[in-house]
């Protein structure tokens, strides 16, 4: 087997599942770090096994993945999952992702403590702040001013400035405008992975998905580490890109192929 960058059990050419890994015995990943799992079948079952999840899929070999090496799982709804493989996923802090028919994500399963953070203290202070809102938003929106004026220096340093008026536009759509204008084809896939990787920083980081302020007003956390994540990857892609990634199996390689960087730049704007 190769050295890939994420496990993947998915519908093969035929309709079955095609697991990609030693079937029915734990993948040998000695040095290398954890990965994610992406489960898209049309159906399987997951169970715990030992220190390992066991994927079953109707006419094709089980497959075991290891939970030491596996850092978030990302399974459509057509996986069955055993309370067993639930608890060995949330005892071994691995976070789960579910995703909807179309690839986006549906909502998440992980582990009900976080890590102590001072972190998650000073967002609950501001939180019970009755301004905390307008203070939030300006965050949000330095931060995201913050993704773009350092990717306009990258472009600097490798001779491909922007003009000042295509720099100004960039702010005006991102900064403060509507966003990332979408992924094509492979929106829905990207954004889930995107969404389980902004979730596992928030995890390191000690902060909740969800915190509620003054007013039992809600902070969407994950959602807006998300979008901040997906503006990061269009840049990366610089928007073109994504025309050539068809099919979900490709553009997954491509984002695992990208992810340590956006790990990191996650992690920068906690």
């Amino acid at each position: 087997m190769t050295a890939a960058t994420s496990f993947t059990v998915e519908n093969g050419g035929d309709g079955n599942a095609s697991p990609r890994q030693l079937p029915g015995k734990p993948l040998a990943m000695s040095g290398e770090r954890r990965k994610p799992l992406y489960l898209r079948a049309q159906k399987a079952s997951v169970d715990a096994d030992g220190p390992a999840l066991r994927v079953r899929v109707a006419g094709r070999a089980e497959a075991c993945f290891p939970l030491q090496r596996v850092s978030r799982v990302i399974a459509d709804t057509h996986i069955d999952w055993t309370a067993a493989a639930l608890r060995a996923c949330l005892e071994s802090g691995i976070p789960i992702v579910i995703m909807a028919g179309g690839g986006e994500p549906l909502g998440t399963v992980q582990p009900a403590r976080a890590p102590a953070s001072w972190l998650s203290g000073d967002l609950e202070d501001l939180l019970d702040q009755s301004d905390w809102r307008e203070i939030y938003e300006n965050w949000l929106r330095a931060a995201r001013m913050r993704i773009i004026r350092e990717w306009g220096d990258r472009r600097v340093r490798s001779g491909r400035a922007l003009a000042p008026g295509e720099f100004r536009e960039m702010v005006r759509q991102f900064v403060y405008g509507s966003g990332v204008p979408g992924f094509g084809e492979a929106s829905g896939i990207w954004r889930t992975a995107i969404c389980a990787l902004a979730n596992s920083v928030l995890r390191r980081a000690g902060l909740q998905p969800v915190y509620w302020g003054a007013g039992g007003t809600m902070l969407n956390l994950l959602e807006d580490m998300t979008r901040l994540l997906e503006l990061v990857l269009w840049l990366e892609i610089e928007g073109r890109m994504e025309r050539a990634l068809v099919g979900e199996a490709v553009a997954l390689r491509v984002f695992h192929a990208l992810a340590s960087g956006l790990d990191k730049q996650g992690e920068r704007l906690m």
